[in-house]
């Protein structure tokens, strides 16, 4: 059975724009590999509060209709994470889930 989900996701502790790109980069990859590219809007936005820092911003365009969401959620989550960290370890990557059809 699949779920209709909506994806959302900030990433929070990006140093600079280069930083940011190099992460929008790798996340483009994930969405690549997990057949939702094209799916996914992923934007840089500056840091109000810091010099210079930035968030990495992600967006479904529209709700995902995902098959075994309780088997894919925990496996997309820790890959979700290994790639931020694997751009800069002082990122913070958080997901949020909505599922439209509960939604009144």
């Amino acid at each position: 059975m699949s779920v209709n989900i909506d994806l959302a996701f900030t990433v929070t502790g990006v140093a600079d724009e280069p930083q940011a790109r190099e992460i929008v980069g790798a996340l483009e990859e994930l969405m690549r590999e997990e057949s939702m590219d094209g799916y996914v809007r992923i934007t840089v936005a500056a840091d109000a509060d810091a010099d210079g820092a930035c968030r990495v911003l992600g967006k479904s365009r529209f709700p995902l209709s995902i098959s075994g969401f309780h088997r894919w959620q925990p496996h997309f989550e820790s890959l979700f994470a290994t790639t931020v960290a694997d751009v800069t370890a002082a990122a913070r990557a958080e997901i949020d889930w909505g599922y439209p059809d509960e939604e009144s």
